[in-house]
């Protein structure tokens, strides 16, 4: 209507067109048929908004090109053209075809989620007028779909990492050439359906332009793993923000999330206990207060604003049993419930992920004896073992930050939810740790080892030991190194002194 104002007012020589639902090689994966097949590509479900009865013509962009050329050399100055076909198809036909070119069942590989708001049930044009220019189109759905999945199969990287882009209901996403799109149908279906304008840009490759559009509220400023995620957001160039509120205070919380605003929330929040878990043993309220109740509270006023939170929590809430024997190379798996209480840290940490299943906002991280390529940290688990006199000598899972911390970035950029085990792959001794401490650190370490039932005696609280699996973390990150890599590649090697 603006520019059709204009052109009355001025006499500018405007000639509109409409269209909608244009498909083919080149297109942004925010819309459908791209989508699917980047979706399909990676063995991924196919999200159908709905039950997938909502109607749509899709038209062939080298059509709608041809349609552009027509009404430029035949249009006529101050009228509308709409660029149409009269095939409709529904979403659900658009899927199970995309499922057909791939060889894949459709049962299985499509997915019903919850639907968009305002999502209209059909769009129809009528093109007799463009028609009459001497217009037609020329590819058919099949052709033309065929053509679409062969350039995406070709050209896989084109776009960059748009994981974001292909989620169910994408958030905030900063598109090539610097146009912001919420991925609301709202903007969705106006920018798609209405007059268009055209930009031409040249995607970077590897680059999803996607930080600016990123910010981060973190928990745990004072704390080890909330200052390293600071650090890695300056690094990475994504704004951040600490929050000021305590976790147990609602309140506050509301206050930070509406004067920030932020995309994610991170808590790295929580109390260990210092020097470690026993102190949690005499601090039994203050303990409840932060590691649950302040979670939970954090939890709930995230999922009130629509926010992903990413909690990092523990894995130290299982131990080796009959059926995860020590040595067997049986993890416990995400769904498996905590069997270790010999803390109350533990404990309290078990009880709260439990709860937290209920919340389909939150990203869980269990975090196990994390280690950094900082060896004067007293929370880095290799400094503590190597102050000790003796230690007990078992195969554990552990973290590298430094390898894995990033990831957790990546993790929310792709709206990663549920519990994941936050682990290298593999288990490493406490012997073997301490050997290349020896190797690559201070040749002229010595350490002694005792026994569980020894190391009870100068400990309040019990110690869990266990071995976590790493596959459902490893198939999303497939180049996460082993354990015993990530240790002497970020760790011993960048400090290594013999």
């Amino acid at each position: 209507m603006l520019v059709m104002a204009y052109g009355r007012s001025y006499g500018l020589p405007v000639i509109t067109t409409r269209g909608n639902n244009v498909y083919g090689p080149n297109q942004f994966p925010e819309k459908m048929i791209p989508k699917f097949i980047l979706l399909a590509m990676s063995g991924k479900p196919l999200p159908i908004h709905g039950d997938g009865s909502s109607v749509r013509s899709y038209l062939y962009c080298e059509d709608v090109a041809e349609a552009f050329e027509v009404v430029l050399h035949k249009g006529e100055i101050g009228h509308v053209y709409n660029v149409g076909t009269k095939r409709e198809r529904r979403v659900i036909d658009v899927a199970r075809d995309i499922c057909k070119l791939f060889g894949k069942d459709p049962e299985s590989s499509i997915q019903f989620v919850e639907n968009r708001p305002f999502n209209d049930q059909r769009y129809f044009l009528d093109d007799q007028k463009l028609k009459k220019l001497g217009w037609q189109e020329r590819t058919n759905w099949e052709d033309g779909l065929k053509k679409t999945m062969d350039w995406y199969t070709q050209n896989p990287e084109w776009w960059g990492d748009v994981s974001g882009a292909l989620l169910p209901h994408p958030r905030m996403l900063m598109m090539p050439g610097g146009r912001l799109s919420d991925g609301s149908s709202e903007k969705k279906d106006v920018s798609s359906n209405t007059v268009q304008t055209f930009t031409v840009v040249t995607p970077k490759n590897g680059d999803s332009g996607d930080k600016a559009s990123l910010k981060f509220l973190i928990y745990g400023k004072t704390g080890w793993l909330g200052g390293l995620l600071g650090k890695l957001c300056e690094k990475q160039g994504i704004t951040y923000e600490y929050g000021k509120g305590r976790l147990e205070d609602r309140a506050s919380l509301v206050a930070d999330i509406r004067s920030i605003k932020p995309t994610h929330v991170f808590n790295a929040a929580g109390l260990t206990g210092r020097p470690n878990v026993d102190w949690c043993e005499s601090h039994k309220p203050e303990t409840i207060r932060v590691n649950v109740a302040g979670t939970l509270t954090l939890a709930d006023v995230c999922r009130e604003n629509d926010l992903l939170m990413m909690n990092f929590a523990t894995g130290c809430i299982f131990e080796y049993d009959a059926t995860h024997p020590e040595g067997s190379g049986i993890g416990f798996k995400e769904e498996d419930k905590p069997n270790f209480f010999g803390s109350f840290y533990s404990k309290t940490k078990a009880m709260v992920e439990e709860l937290l299943r209920e919340f389909d906002n939150v990203c869980t991280l269990r975090v196990r004896m994390p280690i950094s390529s900082d060896l004067n940290n007293p929370r880095n688990f290799i400094t503590k073992i190597s102050r000790y006199n003796k230690v007990v000598d078992i195969p554990n899972s552990m973290t590298v930050l430094d390898e894995l911390l990033p990831i957790s970035i990546e993790m929310a950029k792709r709206n990663l939810r549920g519990i994941w085990n936050f682990t290298n792959p593999g288990v490493v001794s406490h012997n073997e740790i301490l050997e290349m401490y020896k190797n690559y650190i201070e040749p002229g370490f010595k350490w002694s080892n005792f026994t569980v039932e020894e190391q009870a005696k100068v400990i309040v609280a019990a110690r869990s030991n266990n071995e976590m699996d790493g596959s459902k973390l490893s198939k999303e990150f497939p180049e996460m190194l082993s354990i015993k890599e990530s240790l002497l590649k970020y760790v011993f090697e960048p400090n290594k002194r013999t």
